[in-house]
């Protein structure tokens, strides 16, 4: 009988976010056979990942005692050798594949293959360590494997049938926010102290952005992303393939064009959370630590790799958001003027 609960512990919580996800790409469903084919095919990208991670374990920065090692097995093994497996598992099994014709397809099928790949770990790791731990992967692990999968397939569908000008730097920003977050997740939870805290606003922040990105893929889950793609536009609502759409062009009188003001409140509000999470993450650390002088140092090393990566994406966020506020008011001066005229 324990063994069929951890079976199902196991599996219950991987299933039930692939049902969200099914459940959200109503407006043009995907057969039910080709999803569950992706997360076959997403679980057995664990087996390169696993020969990766077997044969580079032994590598002495990965051997490091202390924050060091942990930070540099997270994001130097673990986490790209996962993702960069799940995405080119899935990309060679939907790339020239008909029934892969609009934008919210990428997050179905990068999302099944993500989770596929979590289904098969999270087995292994509640039989092992038992319900408390799958209690506790359930709402932690699964739902980050599930969002690396969700804003690679999100980025992978926006560079096929939407932004066919840079695909390539779409397809990395989506790969990158994946290993950075698996990454960062990793290290938080393998700390072994205080730090292992800040995982908890990592792990909000993901469910918020799971939610966003699930509603937007459904937006975008629309007939013509197929006609999009070979120029055709005969729905209003399918968007060009362009750098810009023609509503975020402004022309002046003097035939100069801007774009139109956009909004990038997530700018802000990534950048902040992660300079103040990594503010905390010292606060945390040296606030009442009694370490010995000689240990001072390595300490101090594990902490400057462990926040240089999030506090530098947290700055470029910061600056890049202020930037583009300073431009949107520039840009609204201008479209008060050609109002003004107009009238």
């Amino acid at each position: 009988m324990s063994t069929i609960l951890l079976l199902l512990l196991a599996i219950a919580p991987p299933t039930a976010l692939m049902v969200l996800i099914y459940w959200m790409d109503r407006h043009e469903p995907e057969s039910l056979k080709n999803v569950i084919m992706a997360m076959v095919i997403g679980a057995t990208s664990t087996i390169p990942a696993l020969i990766i991670q077997v044969a580079f374990e032994s590598v002495s920065i990965f051997t490091l005692p202390g924050h060091a090692g942990r930070f540099y097995e997270s994001f130097f093994l673990i986490a790209p050798s996962e993702e960069l497996a799940k995405f080119f598992f899935i990309y060679l099994f939907i790339r020239k594949k008909p029934f892969y014709n609009e934008t919210n397809d990428g997050i179905v099928y990068y999302g099944a293959g993500a989770l596929g790949f979590a289904l098969l770990e999270n087995i292994f790791y509640v039989f092992d360590n038992g319900f408390s731990i799958g209690v506790l992967r359930a709402f932690t692990s699964i739902p980050i494997h599930a969002f690396c999968g969700i804003i690679i397939g999100y980025h992978a569908g926006l560079a096929r049938f939407r932004y066919q000008m840079k695909p390539k730097r779409l397809i990395f920003t989506g790969l990158f926010f994946a290993y950075l977050t698996h990454a960062l997740f990793n290290t938080l939870v393998s700390s072994d102290s205080l730090l292992t805290l800040l995982f908890v606003p990592l792990v909000a922040l993901i469910y918020y952005a799971i939610y966003k990105v699930l509603h937007k893929g459904r937006q975008l889950s629309i007939p013509g992303d197929h006609e999009a793609q070979n120029g055709v536009f005969s729905h209003s609502h399918a968007l060009p393939v362009t750098k810009y759409r023609p509503e975020d062009i402004l022309t002046d009188s003097d035939g100069r064009k801007y774009l139109v003001p956009k909004k990038e409140k997530w700018k802000a509000w990534v950048s902040r959370l992660l300079l103040i999470s990594t503010g905390l993450l010292w606060l945390l650390v040296f606030y009442g630590e009694n370490t010995p002088p000689d240990e001072i140092w390595e300490l101090v090393l594990g902490m400057i790799l462990l926040t240089i990566i999030p506090f530098m994406v947290g700055l470029l966020l910061e600056v890049s958001y202020q930037r583009r506020k300073r431009r949107n008011i520039y840009i609204n001066d201008i479209i008060d003027n050609i109002s003004k005229v107009s009238t």
